[in-house]
């Protein structure tokens, strides 16, 4: 079986959230994603992106429930 890295490239982070470069870094600003710093290398771990996509998920929910007491 494959293991899977620990940590991604920004490249691989922003494919694995299917997002651009660029929105990674955004959201690396924000501090809703962490960075970590290895030598002179950047990259991200895949349990905060795991992390993200789950917070992000129960917050549209939340979202999409209040709406359907609105509606």
């Amino acid at each position: 079986s494959k293991i899977e890295p620990l940590l991604l490239t920004p490249e691989e982070a922003a494919q694995t959230l299917r997002t651009s470069r660029a929105y990674l870094y955004e959201l690396k600003s924000r501090g809703d994603i962490f960075l970590s710093k290895i030598g002179a290398s950047l990259r991200f771990r895949r349990s905060d992106l795991e992390k993200f996509i789950e917070k992000k998920a129960k917050h549209t929910e939340r979202i999409l429930k209040q709406q359907e007491f609105v509606a």
